[in-house]
């Protein structure tokens, strides 16, 4: 019996995990090119922040390395949000293109929640309501990196800090989805 005070950690490789999720992916886009399909992703960057560049770079070659082909674009800080959401929508009717990533933050004056809205809107709703959709990049890293550590999120307490739309709403949807029972913390 654990007495109060008595804690169980678990070292979580991601590093391995990330690994092995690429080299399972790489297989997966090789055998969709034998079938004659192929996968492509769409990086969109609005501006020159450092720490934005180093992440678009680390997806571009983690695309490369898998197979994927990825479209970059690397717009300047001046795009107005008319200009980035007709990128968007080109992009989103381009039956070639199969995703789209908007690095964020995007500059002060665009609204990050409409540019949002522009990539995934049916995504979002069939994620609360258990359809299959397109989730949010971290908080499906998240799950994947609990998964395949063996912590099984059925039946737990699971408390996540934040309620962005990127982050912590969609996090507190998938764990819910895993049957976790989910309390949100947040600013107020």
């Amino acid at each position: 019996m654990k007495k109060r005070g008595d804690t169980m950690s678990l070292r979580i490789d991601g590093k391995k995990i990330s690994s092995d999720i690429k080299e399972e992916l790489k297989e997966q886009v090789k055998l969709l090119k034998e079938e004659g399909i192929s996968v492509c992703l769409a990086v969109i960057q609005v501006g020159n922040d450092p720490a934005s560049s180093v992440y678009v770079n680390n997806k571009k070659k983690a695309c490369a390395y898998i197979g994927i082909e990825s479209q970059a674009y690397e717009l300047p800080e001046e795009t107005t949000q008319e200009e980035l959401l007709s990128l968007i929508s080109r992009l989103n009717k381009d039956d070639h293109v199969n995703g789209i990533l908007v690095q964020l933050p995007v500059p002060a004056h665009m609204d990050e929640k409409e540019i949002i809205q522009a990539i995934h809107p049916q995504s979002v709703g069939a994620l609360s309501t258990g359809e299959p959709g397109f989730v949010s990049c971290t908080p499906a890293g998240i799950i994947q990196l609990l998964k395949r550590s063996g912590i099984s999120i059925d039946g737990k307490d699971c408390v996540v800090v934040g309620r962005s739309n990127i982050v912590g709403k969609p996090m507190s949807m998938l764990l819910l989805r895993e049957n976790g029972t989910v309390t949100i913390c947040h600013s107020h």
